[in-house]
């Protein structure tokens, strides 16, 4: 069988498993009461069903599991990181899915976050174990830089934790981080899928292709008005796997960093604004950009597709442009036109009183 037709075969699987798990969520949802109320600082005006995290989890893992039933080469330390980023998945998925349903304080929250980080980085501290570490990385200037391994964990934690929580920050209206994961999904998707052409990494491509495929699943429930919304499980697991997924088979950092640039910059701004104010970072407030837009009159499917839409600008960029330094040069440049837009819309709508809540 054909690579295009094996990625078509996973692709479907995972998409049909999507559909069907979080249509059952929905129900098991409302039937267990398990709603995020409408309040102050939510943008929806009715009780909407807060579990989609561990659906798209599972149709995530049922599409990697059915690429092992095909005849594909595989190395044995892919295998065992793919084993990695599963256990990882799992772990966030589920165990955060308790905060949808019981509530963690965020300290406590923030500790679970880094403890999923441990659980794919410390195995790199054994001989014969392989973990996900980001080793290696390539500099503008000059050739790659090598860390230290104790820096290197350290900076591969940061990593994950910091992009699990781009993605939980940035769950605040339909669809919006399910669009910007499956933006990142397709981005490195054709990254390993296409490039590099001399050595195509099609076994890596499958990752992000059937975490896409399970993201599009959900969103046909979560496009406004949506029927259900992920959960800090949800987003965390999307956070969590695109970061391992951009480090599994060579570091694919800087494609993610400008396919989700927008709103990490954006998360990047809100922290520092928090900060300014002597408030803690954690503090939900109506801050981000998608809030400030919604202000101005925006709906939430323009924005949505416009935050969509400068990512896959953004995404297409780190494909396309020849040199890392035209590619630092796009990711300051996009850096300086979010401070812009940020800071205009600041001022035309002011920001409303914040709550203790994460986000």
């Amino acid at each position: 069988m054909s690579h295009a037709l094996i990625a078509l075969v996973i692709f479907a699987v995972t998409l049909s498993a999507s559909l069907f798990l979080i249509s059952r969520s929905i129900l098991l949802a409302n039937r267990l009461g398990l709603l995020d109320q409408p309040g102050e600082k939510r943008v929806h005006k009715r009780p909407v069903p807060r579990a989609g995290g561990p659906g798209m989890m599972l149709a995530f893992v049922l599409g990697v599991a059915l690429s092992f039933s095909f005849d594909i080469l595989r190395f044995t330390i892919e295998i065992e990181r793919i084993l990695l980023l599963i256990a990882g998945s799992v772990f966030v998925a589920l165990v955060v899915f308790y905060d949808d349903v019981v509530g963690i304080a965020p300290k406590p929250k923030l500790l679970l976050q880094v403890i999923a980080a441990l659980i794919v980085v410390l195995p790199r501290l054994r001989g014969e174990a392989h973990g996900i570490v980001i080793e290696q990385f390539n500099i503008p200037f000059g050739d790659a830089v090598t860390l230290p391994l104790a820096v290197a964990i350290a900076f591969t934690i940061f990593w994950i934790v910091g992009m699990m929580n781009t993605l939980n920050w940035i769950d605040g209206l339909d669809g919006l981080a399910g669009t910007v994961t499956l933006v990142g999904c397709l981005i490195l998707f054709i990254h390993t899928y296409f490039w590099p052409r001399h050595d195509p990494q099609f076994t890596i491509s499958i990752l992000p292709l059937a975490l896409g495929a399970a993201v599009l699943g959900f969103l046909v429930f979560n496009w406004h008005p949506a029927k259900i919304i992920m959960g800090d499980s949800g987003a965390m697991f999307l956070g969590f796997a695109l970061a391992i997924i951009s480090i599994i088979g060579g570091a694919k950092i800087a494609t993610a960093l400008l396919a989700l640039g927008l709103p990490i910059l954006d998360v990047a701004w809100v922290i520092l604004a928090r900060t300014a104010r002597r408030r803690s970072p954690g503090t939900r407030d109506l801050g981000h950009l998608h809030h400030r837009l919604l202000e101005l009159g925006w709906s939430q499917p323009r924005i949505v597709l416009f935050v969509g839409g400068v990512s896959t600008v953004l995404g297409l960029l780190a494909l396309l442009l020849p040199t890392r330094e035209l590619k630092l040069l796009a990711i300051g440049g996009a850096g300086l036109v979010v401070l812009a837009t940020v800071v205009a819309l600041a001022v035309r709508a002011p920001e409303k009183n914040e709550s203790s809540q994460p986000h």
